[in-house]
């Protein structure tokens, strides 16, 4: 058992090295109505962590991707700070997703979903004190940006911080299938091929093992 588990953190760091890798490669785009919020393929493999090795796992995965974004990524600590914020706070509703409904489908769906109402949250709360009180620049810079790209005009402070709190929610929500979906697909495909040691796998095996047969 100690032997698995270290195989296990040794392939959730080894994933969470690629996270930091993809980070770093210019493979992210800006979204356009706040262009300093950027789409990456960074939380993919993390994700992969979650569904290949398990939610410990991942959460384990999630923090080396932290660590490792403090010693090289932008804007640190903030910046991988709220990385992993909206990381960890991700996998805690997929999590509890596959808590709520261990069916491997449904588990994943109602993770995805729960992971997308406490990311939004989380990082409202956080990205109100970032706007406000520790780097209240962007605030000026997201409602600028809104403005010219929506064609309208942001007339105070109040209304610059609830056009960029309810855009960058969008954000938040939009990021989800693209860091959940391309890691379910590579899974899918193990399933596939009959690789029965994976977490979600196993799931995927023992749920049609319990669904009844047809005569």
């Amino acid at each position: 058992m100690e032997a698995r588990t270290i195989k296990s953190a040794a392939s959730a760091s080894c994933l969470a090295s690629l996270a930091a890798l993809l980070t770093i490669l210019p493979l992210s785009f800006p979204y356009p109505l706040i262009p300093y919020l950027k789409f990456d393929l960074a939380e993919i493999p993390v994700f992969l962590a979650f569904l290949l090795l398990g939610p410990e796992a991942g959460i384990f995965s999630s923090v080396v991707y932290w660590f490792i974004l403090l010693l090289v990524g932008s804007f640190t600590p903030l910046g991988p700070t709220m990385k992993f914020a909206a990381v960890f706070s991700t996998l805690i509703g997929l999590w509890a997703g596959f808590k709520i409904r261990p069916s491997p489908r449904m588990g994943l769906i109602l993770g995805s979903v729960l992971g997308c109402v406490i990311r939004v949250m989380v990082m409202s709360v956080l990205n109100y004190l970032v706007l406000l009180y520790i780097l209240p620049g962007f605030l000026e810079l997201a409602a600028t940006s809104i403005s010219a790209f929506l064609s309208l005009e942001i007339s105070d402070n109040l209304a610059a911080l609830t056009m960029s709190m309810i855009f960058t929610a969008i954000f938040n929500m939009l990021h989800i299938p693209l860091s959940i979906l391309p890691a379910y697909l590579v899974v899918k495909s193990l399933t596939r091929v009959g690789a029965d040691e994976f977490w979600y796998v196993k799931l995927a095996r023992a749920a049609s093992k319990q669904a009844p047969q047809r005569s």
